[in-house]
């Protein structure tokens, strides 16, 4: 026997406001993906609002200087983190291989590219990153800027699709 629905009103979340967001929070830093998007939201926060405080300044001190610094610090976790990316990124390529049939030919060409150059960034991010950390004996500055042009590419090739 079917029983009518309840036009009692929904109960209310058994933990107050404050609380069931601060274990939101905590649930989100449990895992790799919530943890880059705290530390990324951080890293630019700082930035934006360092080089605000900071105006035309060559060498900004104080405040700005300050959220300046922890924005490169947090930039340069990421950048570590990112080391650990490319099985994963791997799988996923795999996975999607030359697209489902039924997306349109371009829109799969595209994603295909994107992920090429995705694949590409990782390892170029890697030796610039080996590089400025003394374990290359090469310069840094041709790999950044490969690894900066490929995330470009990739940024370009997302919008189009």
């Amino acid at each position: 026997m079917a029983t009518a629905p309840s036009r009692r009103a929904p109960r209310a979340s058994p933990l107050p406001g404050s609380v069931a967001m601060a274990a939101g929070l905590v649930l989100a830093l449990e895992t790799y993906r919530g943890r880059d998007r705290l530390v990324r939201t951080l890293c630019y926060g700082c930035q934006l609002a360092g080089g605000a405080l900071a105006g035309p300044q060559a060498s900004p001190s104080g405040l700005a200087g300050s959220l300046l610094a922890v924005s490169a610090q947090l930039n340069a976790c990421r950048t570590a983190l990112r080391l650990f990316d490319d099985l994963a990124m791997l799988s996923y390529s795999r996975s999607y291989g030359l697209g489902p049939k039924d997306e349109d030919g371009l829109v799969r060409g595209l994603s295909v590219l994107c992920n090429v150059a995705n694949q590409l960034y990782y390892p170029c991010e890697h030796v610039a990153w080996a590089a400025d950390a003394g374990v290359l004996p090469i310069g840094s500055q041709r790999w950044w800027t490969l690894s900066t042009g490929l995330w470009a590419f990739s940024l370009l090739l997302g919008i189009l699709r």
